[in-house]
């Protein structure tokens, strides 16, 4: 398919016509849900993928304990961002990044040994295959 586009105008425009062809005869609220889809799948496209569950399929209680909570967080923190999309300029803005920030800190807050899981996270995002793309870069870099 990317072939086919002879430049990023051109590729634009065919994803302008996919979009225009989506909407197409749809009622306001039809169109304003695909748009969230749509900025969900652009921002998962941009941060590429979040990695897979952490749990062995084998131990089932704990496996669809983490499908929960992932699955719940993911209603919670879109839900926030969307709540908080005052501005047209970039993503996230800063009253998202500040939401955001307050959401982990309370987060945070009611887990015990809140500390070690504070680490084990550090760790989780050190080992992640593709960093944030507004990331500074590696430690040191800027």
């Amino acid at each position: 398919m990317s072939q086919d586009f002879q430049s990023w105008g051109d590729a634009i425009g065919q994803i302008n016509l996919a979009i225009e062809f989506l909407c197409k005869e749809k009622q306001p609220g039809e169109r304003a849900a695909f748009a969230d889809e749509l900025a969900l799948l652009v921002r998962s496209v941009a941060r590429g993928d979040y990695p897979g569950p952490q749990t062995s399929p084998i131990d089932r209680d704990e496996h669809a304990r983490e499908a929960w909570a992932r699955a719940t967080a993911n209603h919670v923190v879109d839900g926030a961002l969307r709540a908080s999309e005052r501005t047209q300029g970039p993503s996230p803005s800063a009253d998202q990044v500040a939401l955001l920030r307050e959401i982990a800190r309370r987060a945070l807050w009611h887990i015990p040994n809140s500390g070690d899981e504070v680490r084990e996270l550090r760790r989780f995002l050190e080992n992640l295959r593709q960093p944030h793309p507004l990331d500074d870069g590696p430690e040191g870099e800027g």
